[in-house]
């Protein structure tokens, strides 16, 4: 099924009354920065080249969600669940990934310096302990 074309003033206010679903749907190279969607399901959507940078996506579903190329610097992602989530490229310095699930997820090249990867689950399954915060840049190759 192809991805449906939607405008990021529409998506904002359809969540503002409501409405949660948005997966399969195409918002590359959109800019959503310091908005509040909690709990939204953008799985199977595309939000590469976009641009981010403190998004609340809490326990949000981006399951198979294109974020390549992404500026997600400082946005809070904990509990979110990025399963098999295309991150290559990915900004997320800063951010909170605290019990995440990036099972199957593709982190090459994603910058992740100053990360909170506490308690996330890692591509590899991998659980990630307790205050863990990335200090350095380092290369991450957990896809499976």
């Amino acid at each position: 099924m192809r991805s449906k074309k939607m405008k990021t003033k529409e998506l904002l206010r359809k969540y503002a009354v409501g409405k949660r679903d948005f997966s399969r749907m195409e918002f590359r190279d959109c800019d959503l920065s310091w908005k509040d969607l909690r709990e939204i399901n953008l799985s199977n959507s595309d939000l590469s080249i976009s641009i981010l940078e403190g998004i609340d996506l809490t326990a949000a579903n981006l399951i198979a969600t294109n974020l390549s190329r992404s500026d997600l610097t400082a946005a809070n992602l904990y509990q979110a669940n990025l399963c098999n989530a295309d991150l290559r490229i990915a900004d997320l310095r800063g951010a909170e990934l605290g019990y995440a699930s990036l099972l199957g997820a593709d982190l090459r090249g994603a910058s992740l310096v100053g990360a909170d990867l506490s308690n996330a689950i890692m591509p590899d399954g991998t659980v990630m302990p307790n205050r863990t915060i990335i200090s350095h840049r380092q290369e991450i190759f957990f896809r499976v």
